[in-house]
């Protein structure tokens, strides 16, 4: 009877450490999933966070003048209303890009003039 009872407590104990290592193993896998699926969401909320960042950036390019031109008909068809309060503040900056001092340009001549567009990768316009 003895040799039973050890037998049966033997087998109790084994079926007890296979259920404890079943639960390990259980644990393991669920955190194992919670933190891929942390990750994954991370990276996938960088992902959509730079696809939706439309942050302007400053460009430049060069315009000839053309005859009847003026800075400031230049400006109203070139100023960007969301970046300048005024075509006034347009002209002024156009202005000290070019180191021009007075308000008059000739034909013929060149002008840098800057735009804004969104994203990082140059756009000519």
């Amino acid at each position: 009877m003895r040799n039973r009872y050890s037998k049966n407590s033997m087998n109790r104990r084994r079926r007890q450490l296979q259920v404890r290592r079943n639960i390990c193993m259980l644990a393991l896998s669920v955190m194992a999933v919670v933190l891929l699926s942390i990750f994954m969401i991370s990276i996938s909320t960088q992902a959509s966070g730079l696809e939706h960042n439309t942050a302007p950036y400053k460009y430049y390019k060069s315009i000839e003048v053309s005859k009847g031109d003026t800075l400031w008909s230049i400006a109203k068809e070139h100023i960007d209303t969301d970046y300048y309060e005024t075509v006034s503040d347009y002209v002024n900056e156009i202005k000290t890009m070019n180191a021009i001092k007075s308000d008059h340009i000739m034909a013929g001549s060149s002008l840098i003039i800057p735009y804004y567009s969104p994203g990082s990768a140059y756009k000519a316009q």
